[in-house]
Parts: structure tokens; sequence; C-alpha cells
């Protein structure tokens, strides 16, 4: 570790413990899926039912075409919200045998559940597939998501709580504690203060580590943000982060948000604009959204299935990285996230992020995730897809009644070996289904 980087880490060791003095805050960002318009399943408070979706089709996994039948269940009441799916495949060659042959795949059926707390009460419960979820600016946990090998995804669960003084965070990508988990604390010190913003200035910590035996990896990440200034409720926010792998290297991140909640009473948007400085053997954002299939243990090998790719902590080489984040939402049926960042260095360590929902009543429901690790441009949802890439496309339109069409596209990952560690290839699937959607 670099002797600017002990000495900001002891600091902020010293401050940690006159933080922890202070038990709730400015308006803090959504926490993982808490603000997800995906899983907002209510056209109003009050409206409480339930939906049975029964649909039949055709599934394409690799090069191999099968029936399948599926069935969701989406359920709203007073004390939860939650989704359920599930589909079964047979072919020429059998039962499609990952879709029912350990006992952990009757946890997959949860798509997500999460419990209904009223507005007053600012707390966030969620078991779930995680997707795109962040700790503070993400500088070591970045879009983290667990369902990028489709047949071995894990049901997670996350966690928050905000009040005036400090807000508390957590996740884990395994209900089972398994694998990754991590949590984050945030505390506004001055949140009594009257004079100027200063009553806005919090102060973050945030863990994670990796439980998997094979996988030694534990981090810690330090942050500070202000909001400086407010005009025509758009804030503008700076911060400061320093985080560190415990055993590899450590960075220094800065730079600034422009936001607005409910701007105009329509819009919400977030603007970030950031600059990494990055010792060798660190890398930010490492635990991210291919991370299930690209860290310290596990590793992706390229289509001909001949050599490993990506790079671990271990191989990197450090440099600096610019990254441009932007965040739209019109709710209820419109959202879009955008993220890229881009490493000035040798090696090929850029990130891209893209999500999109939109949703029309009940007639259309569309949304579409892309990430991408290694050589993505700005532009990287036209790049080609390759060996550290993922997609997610889906839709369904209604087209008469309660008929409704349904597609399905991943671009994903299987489990190919186990001789040195879990290896991963690309898999490719396809489902267009046709199906009926009940409301109960």
């Amino acid at each position: 570790m670099s002797s600017w980087g002990k000495c900001f880490r002891g600091i902020w060791k010293c401050s940690g413990l006159f933080l922890a003095a202070f038990s709730a805050a400015a308006q803090p960002a959504p926490f993982g899926s808490e603000g997800d318009l995906r899983e907002q399943l209510q056209a109003a408070r009050w409206d409480y039912s339930n939906v049975v979706m029964a649909m039949g089709g055709l599934s394409l996994i690799g090069a191999q075409w099968r029936a399948a039948a599926g069935a969701r269940l989406e359920m709203v009441t007073r004390p939860v919200t939650m989704r359920l799916s599930g589909v079964l495949r047979v072919g020429p060659l059998g039962q499609y045998a990952p879709d029912i042959d350990e006992p952990y795949d009757l946890l997959r059926l949860v798509d997500f559940a999460r419990v209904n707390t009223p507005r007053t009460r600012p707390m966030h419960v969620r078991v779930g597939l995680l997707d795109g979820l962040q700790l503070g600016i993400g500088h070591v946990v970045n879009y983290y998501g667990t369902s990028v090998a489709w047949d071995d995804r894990t049901v997670g669960a996350e966690f928050s709580y905000h009040s005036r003084a400090l807000s508390v965070a957590g996740f884990t990508g395994n209900v089972l504690l398994g694998g990754v988990s991590g949590g984050r604390i945030t505390a506004y010190p001055l949140f009594l203060a009257r004079a100027g913003m200063t009553h806005t200035a919090g102060f973050s910590f945030s863990y994670v580590t990796d439980r998997t035996p094979e996988t030694d990896l534990t981090a810690y990440s330090a942050d500070m943000q202000l909001e400086l200034f407010t005009t025509g409720g758009v804030h503008f926010s700076p911060f400061v982060s320093y985080a560190w792998y415990v055993g590899y290297g450590d960075g220094l991140a800065f730079g600034a948000d422009l936001h607005a909640t409910t701007f105009l009473d329509l819009v919400s948007f977030l603007l970030r604009i950031g600059a990494f400085y990055n010792s060798p053997h660190f890398i930010p954002g490492y635990v991210g959204a291919l991370y299930a299939v690209h860290n310290q243990h596990a590793r992706t090998l390229s289509a001909s299935g001949s050599n490993i790719v990506g790079l671990t902590l271990g191989e990197s080489r450090g440099a600096s990285d610019l990254m441009t984040e932007f965040k739209l939402e019109v709710p209820p049926g419109f959202s879009m996230r955008y993220y890229y960042r881009r490493h000035f260095g040798s090696q090929a360590l850029s990130e891209f992020h893209f999500r999109l929902f939109v949703r029309s009543a009940q007639r259309l429901r569309f949304e579409v995730g892309v990430d991408k690790l290694g050589t993505a441009g700005f532009l990287g949802i036209f790049d080609d897809f390759d060996d550290q890439s993922a997609l997610v496309f889906g839709a369904d339109y209604r087209f008469l009644g309660m008929l409704y069409l349904s597609v399905l596209a991943r671009y994903s990952f299987e489990q190919v070996d186990d001789g040195d560690g879990p290896r991963y290839l690309v898999q490719r699937r396809f489902e267009p289904f046709a199906g009926v959607r009940v409301q109960l």
C-alpha cells in the first residue's frame, strides 16, 4: 500500500470512532433495488392484487431447441410484494437437467420478494436476484449481480435504513450466506447544523468480503460527500473516495454528482463524473456484474475454450480511469442507467453498463441490460459482444385480451469445468413464449 494510502486509511480509522457516536439524513440515493420501477407492481398503493401468467413455447440454449412451459406469479399484499417464476424444458435428449437438479432450484423460483414498508418509514428489505447493485460510487462494488450465469444464479438479500443522522445498508449475494457480502454506513455528524450545507456532509465506510473458501478477497472503502449548492431543485455534490483490497492494491477517486429527485415533480436524474487513480493490483468496481464468472477463483474462458480472458487483481498494473454515469427515471414506466469507465492504461480494463426499462400500462413491458468488461467503448451497447459480455433482453406484449406474447434473450454463461476451479463459457439463450395472464 502506498504511503499516502496508509495515511488516509489511518485518518479514516480514527474518524470512524467519532462517527460511531451518532445514531440517522439528507436524502440518500436508493440502495440496490429499492427504487426499481421493474418491481413496482401496484398502479396505486391501495391496489392489492395477484396475477398469474401461464406460458408455453420454445427454448433455444446453445445449439439445442426444446419445448418449454412456465408460469409466473405476481403477488401484491399489504406486507409484501413478490414475483415467482419458473420454466421446465424438454427436448429430444430429454429434460434440461439444470431446471431441477438440486434443492437450491426451489429458491431460484424467487425473482424477488420485498417488504412493503410505509413511506414514512425509510427502510428497505428485499430478497431475490441482485442486479446493478452499488456501494457508494461503486469504488469496490459496482453493478454487482447474481444471475450472470443463469443456471447457477443465486438468490441474495439487501436492506437499508435511513434517518437524519445515520444511514446503513447491507447485502449478501446468497441468502445461505455463501459468496459475496458487504455493508455500508454513512454518518451525518452535522445534521443539526443550520449554516450553509454543512448538515449534508456525509462520511461513509464500506466493507466487502467473499466467503467462497478458495477466494481470498476482502475490501474496504471510505468516502466523503458534501452537497455544495442547490438551485432549482438540482443539487451539486462533490465526493472523494479511498478504497483498498487487503493484500492487493489501493485507489483514490474524486468527482461530483449533479442530481435531482422529482425534478419538476416528474423526473429524477443523476449525472456523475469521476476520476480514479489506481495502484498496481487494484481494479475499480472489481466486485461487479461479471464477478460470479470472473474473480480470484472462477474464471471466464474464450469462445474456443483454449485460454482464460480477463485480468485478476494480481495481474493489474494500475493506471488511471475516467468515469461517466447517468441515471434517469420517469415514474411509473421509464428508467435508464448508463455507466462507462474508460481505463487509461496498457491493459483492457474498461467497463460499460446499460439498463433500460419501459412499461406502458398493461400492454407492453420492455427491458434490456448490457454489461461489458475489457475493451468496451463509450457507446458500448453498439460494440460486439465478446467473451466478457452479458445481455438480458425481455419483452411482454398483450395482443388480445388476456393473451400475451413474451420474448426473452440472454447472453449468459455456463460452467464447463471444475478441474482447476470453476470455468465459464458464453451461453446464448432465446425463448419465445405465448401465454395467458389472469388477474385473481
